[in-house]
């Protein structure tokens, strides 16, 4: 997850600079978001993160709660990963935020489904926002379950705050929950270099968002003990969404 304050009327943070301000516009509020192509990942504190997201969940739920209305890859892909899985047990969305995928997802008949963030405010965006589908708060690198409990899960956004180290942190506790043969599609912004955030939604925030390199998920996948399906990247949605390029990975525990 991110706060999609940032659209395309930045400098692309693309070229060939070691560090840009970009100045980025949401109607006529002026924020400000840096890209660092020098500073090296670290790790953000779990409660840094959940205190920005926890800032601007009310915001971030009315902004995205239909978002995948206007991205035809991404309902393409959770329509097929939905039809393969709805009768697989039960289904975990990682990150869910304020639950626009978990809904996506159970208006495909995936009602064994149970969105889980690390924001208490945003769990209360989802549960507000659709009742009937089951939300909790949760850690993505120590899930309460027992191992092999889940079916399939999907984690669209939800590495988006973590280092790498992190991210394998992340793979090695989704493999476990999953049961043997469990699939696994999630989404990040693909590239090398990390935003920070201070501003969203006329908020102030305190969080960095990591691009990744494709090839270094994939690795971290394989030494997790998953085998990769398919790994798309794709062009932003112009107007819709920040400016990077997105990444999917269809993953199956081995």
């Amino acid at each position: 997850m991110i706060p999609r304050h940032c659209v395309s009327a930045r400098k692309a943070w693309w070229e060939d600079i070691d560090d840009v301000i970009c100045k980025v516009y949401q109607a006529d509020h002026k924020k400000e978001s840096r890209v660092d192509f020098q500073k090296e990942q670290s790790m953000q504190p779990n409660d840094k993160i959940k205190a920005s997201y926890n800032q601007v969940a009310r915001d971030y739920a009315t902004e995205r709660i239909d978002e995948l209305s206007e991205k035809r890859l991404d309902m393409l892909l959770l329509n097929e990963f939905a039809t393969l899985n709805k009768h697989n047990g039960p289904m975990a969305d990682l990150g869910c935020g304020p639950g626009q995928t978990t809904k996506f997802l159970y208006d495909l008949g995936v009602t064994n489904i149970i969105g889980i963030d690390l924001s208490e405010s945003m769990i209360e965006e989802a549960r507000r926002i659709s009742p009937a589908i089951g939300f909790e708060t949760g850690d993505m690198l120590h899930l309460r379950y027992d191992a092999n409990h889940f079916g399939s899960a999907v984690a669209f956004y939800a590495i988006v705050n973590f280092s790498y180290e992190q991210v394998k942190e992340a793979f090695d506790e989704v493999n476990r929950v999953l049961k043997p043969g469990g699939q696994f599609l999630f989404s990040f912004h693909a590239g090398d270099g990390v935003i920070h955030f201070d501003k969203a939604h006329d908020k102030d925030v305190d969080l960095d968002m990591y691009l990744f390199q494709s090839d270094k998920i994939i690795k971290l996948l394989h030494e997790s003990g998953f085998k990769v399906q398919e790994a798309i990247e794709r062009q932003p949605y112009e107007n819709v969404e920040y400016t990077t390029k997105r990444a999917y990975i269809w993953a199956v525990k081995i």
